[in-house]
């Protein structure tokens, strides 16, 4: 298999073995809309592998905020007429050395927890279960309940938010983000991709950002993120001092409302599948668990200078 870089005159081949890694296929004009908003600066590359002139496999490594500072993320495909000949193999070969070869110390991938072909090939090439990551579903046709807010408490959406206010919600997320279980080894997430989070990405709604307030001072958010026909719920997250007073359900309450007057039938959430408190909370209101995903880890060894790059 003959490896070589991505460019965009291969688009239409990455584009073929990307969806193969989607729940849902996205278009040509979709792969490049999502090239444009890649941070400036963030590590990412990608390979094809060919046979003769078609692209029978796909490869990337790249910085992400749901990875340690010293680990990148990879994604392989293999074209389905070509699996079980050692293409996925080559390729990971590939992207171990290139990452060896720039210092960092281990790789993660994240394979759907019911895909259980790939997680058997993974860890037979030396990644490790780290975590599972639980979906949960709620349907919101038949939810009815109001969210009873604290005295004290205020929320208000984001969509008439002015910078200040933006700024202020961003420096939020970024401290509360910081002290959630499922980031607790990972790097600090920066303001500019609080940011992005809340309102640049195309997934974000401004009124599908709520604020807990208490005399004027931010004290909890949520986050809502458009997922198809879905509504994601991204992130809750409360202040300490703020916690066990029914703050993170009124906010999670009002997102459901948010939805439900757009229409949206469903909402998905994630959580680490040890974070007893969220999960009991999602349990409380009524969300049922869905198939979710498995964070897989491998160290990488020592560069072997005998190893052909």
């Amino acid at each position: 298999m003959r490896i070589v870089h991505f460019a965009a005159d291969r688009a239409d081949d990455a584009l073929f073995l990307v969806n193969l890694l989607r729940p849902a296929p996205i278009k040509l004009s979709e792969f490049f809309a999502r090239d444009s908003r890649w941070t400036v600066g963030d590590l990412r590359l990608r390979w094809l592998g060919y046979e003769d002139d078609r692209a029978v496999a796909y490869g990337q490594i790249a910085i992400s905020p749901y990875a340690p500072a010293d680990h990148l993320a990879i994604q392989i495909a293999v074209d389905p007429d070509h699996r079980g000949c050692g293409r996925g193999s080559d390729m990971l070969d590939h992207l171990e050395r290139e990452a060896n070869g720039r210092g960092f110390r281990g790789l993660v991938a994240t394979i759907p927890e019911a895909a259980s072909h790939p997680q058997a090939w993974a860890q037979a090439r030396g990644f490790r279960r780290h975590a599972l990551h639980s979906d949960s579903l709620l349907d919101l046709r038949t939810f009815h309940r109001q969210a009873d807010v604290p005295a004290e408490v205020s929320l208000t959406d984001m969509a008439e938010a002015t910078e200040t206010q933006w700024r202020e919600v961003a420096a939020l997320l970024q401290t509360l983000i910081a002290d959630a279980p499922d980031m607790r080894d990972l790097p600090p997430w920066t303001m500019t991709r609080c940011l992005s989070v809340l309102r640049e990405t195309p997934a974000a709604r401004p009124d599908w950002v709520i604020i807990a307030r208490s005399e004027g001072g931010p004290v909890g958010l949520t986050v809502g993120h458009a997922m198809g026909e879905e509504i994601y719920s991204y992130f809750t997250g409360v202040m300490p001092s703020w916690r066990g007073r029914h703050v993170g359900l009124a906010l999670k309450l009002r997102l459901i409302g948010a939805a439900q007057a757009q229409g949206i039938v469903t909402m998905r959430t994630t959580n680490l599948d040890t974070n007893t408190p969220a999960l009991r909370l999602n349990a409380s209101i009524g969300f049922r668990r869905a198939p979710g995903s498995l964070e897989l880890r491998k160290a990488l060894s020592s560069i072997d200078p005998t190893r052909a790059c």
